[in-house]
């Protein structure tokens, strides 16, 4: 097979991010998720067991916390969306480079936001302005749902820095990073 066989089979890297942008909703889950670690686990042999060791009224306490955390799962379920992020080829990725040069003194200043958790940790060593490259290339990457640039402005300016970690991290693992194959 040659290498043009090789290169006709040659498609880009993809990740795909996984976020639930109701931060409220998570929020609930998660005080509803402790609120359940306050009843003893399940793994008594049979519910009269367990009505015996918790009394009536812990038993159904449980049942409805397990309830509630059931619910509110499958509504983060419900509300979580898909990003989809494809590599655009070291020519494009080199170009949105170039296009968004670093301006004076970006770099101690965008080092400091990602040591106070403002910016994502992949940004430590800029080569760009931050500020219209990570947007830009955010855009460039996302094939779905595919984002407009104000779009992905307000994406970055309304995530919290881990999902913002995540959304990078996947963009630059497939401009930059590459998976490894696995039997190689």
């Amino acid at each position: 097979m040659s290498i043009e066989q090789w290169l006709s089979e040659a498609t880009p890297e993809r990740r795909e991010v996984k976020v639930c942008f109701d931060r409220r909703l998570l929020s609930q889950l998660n005080s509803a998720q402790d609120e359940l670690t306050k009843y003893p686990p399940r793994g008594i042999k049979d519910d009269s067991e367990l009505d015996r060791v918790l009394g009536d009224d812990s038993y159904a306490e449980r049942e409805a916390a397990e309830e509630l955390v059931h619910d509110l799962e499958e509504q983060v379920k419900a509300k979580t969306r898909t990003l989809v992020f494809e590599g655009v080829g070291w020519g494009i990725w080199r170009e949105l480079i170039a296009s968004n040069p670093p301006q004076e003194d970006q770099d101690a200043v965008f080092k400091r936001a990602v040591q106070l958790a403002y910016m994502p940790h992949a940004l430590i060593n800029i080569g760009f302005n931050a500020e219209t490259f990570v947007p830009a290339a955010i855009v460039a990457s996302c094939v779905e749902p595919g984002l407009t640039s104000s779009q992905a402005k307000s994406l970055l300016e309304k995530s919290p820095p881990g999902v913002l970690e995540r959304i990078w991290t996947a963009v630059l693992e497939v401009n930059t990073g590459g998976g490894s194959d696995p039997f190689s």
